[in-house]
């Protein structure tokens, strides 16, 4: 009686039994190794087929089924963002807009051998996700803290940009067996002053240093309030920051754009000037 020849396929154990010892076909599986033994018949080419093709069937079958997963936990990541962003707009200050905190995209829940259904474009928003990008506080110049009544002064003129980072990157991520390269920067700012009006930017505005003329107007991005918020209280202003992020993976690229919200607190009041 001849031996029995072991072979590998798609992650399948095969046994081919010889012709002195053919059984009929059948699979023995283990439940505690998740394996499998399909076992055929060497001598009937057909029996050799069915098996190959149940494998190919399996594999596409797998595919198919983390294509599906995949494809779902997007849209609902995508409609987070989505309103999200529609919560920035309709809030002066962001407040209740909760950003997207997907624990499934910082995972590689979706590679794997024989499970490959990423996209460059899909890999590149998993990876946008995973970038912790900053918050970035407003900068307001003169600040009230430098004159003697700590307070900006209604009709004078202020200067608005982004205190912090304006720029992360470039770094390199992985997701599905796709290596994606991220750079981000903020492309625009807007600014809500807390008295009803908003202020768009484009870039990251120009900070205002003591070098500044006293009374000059920014040359990029800045406001005027035209009534004060004492005795009452202090105006919260929001900046609200647009990173618009390059992603390159595979031969392809693209732009996604992640808002981010943060406020500060500014008491604006009124001088008066006694002539006589």
């Amino acid at each position: 009686m001849r031996g029995l020849i072991l072979a590998t396929l798609c992650g399948i154990v095969i046994v081919i039994a010889s012709p002195a010892a053919a059984i009929a076909d059948g699979a023995k599986c283990n439940r505690w190794t998740r394996s499998c033994k399909i076992e055929a018949q060497a001598s009937g080419a057909n029996s050799d087929n069915k098996t190959i093709d149940r494998s190919k069937n399996a594999g596409r079958d797998k595919a198919r089924d983390a294509r599906k997963k995949f494809a779902a936990a997007l849209a609902v990541y995508d409609r987070q963002l989505a309103r999200y962003r529609r919560c920035l707009q309709a809030s002066p200050n962001g407040t209740g807009c909760n950003q997207p905190n997907s624990p499934w995209l910082r995972t590689n829940t979706f590679s794997g051998p024989g499970n490959q259904p990423i996209s460059a474009g899909q890999a590149a928003a998993i990876a946008v996700a995973r970038l912790q990008l900053p918050t970035i506080a407003p900068g307001i110049g003169p600040s009230p803290k430098l004159n003697p009544w700590n307070m900006a002064a209604v009709g004078y003129p202020l200067w608005l940009w982004a205190d912090g980072p304006t720029q992360v990157g470039p770094i390199t991520d992985s997701v599905g067996g796709l290596s994606v390269s991220l750079d981000a920067d903020v492309s625009s700012l807007t600014f809500r002053m807390g008295d009803g009006h908003s202020i768009n930017c484009a870039g990251s505005g120009h900070e205002w240093t003591p070098a500044v003329e006293p009374g000059a107007k920014s040359p990029s991005c800045g406001y005027s309030y035209s009534k004060p918020s004492l005795p009452a209280g202090k105006y919260t202003v929001a900046a609200v920051a647009n990173w618009a992020v390059t992603w390159t993976s595979n031969g392809q690229s693209g732009v996604i754009n992640v808002p981010a919200v943060a406020t500060t607190e500014l008491p604006v009041g009124e001088l008066q000037v006694l002539v006589r």
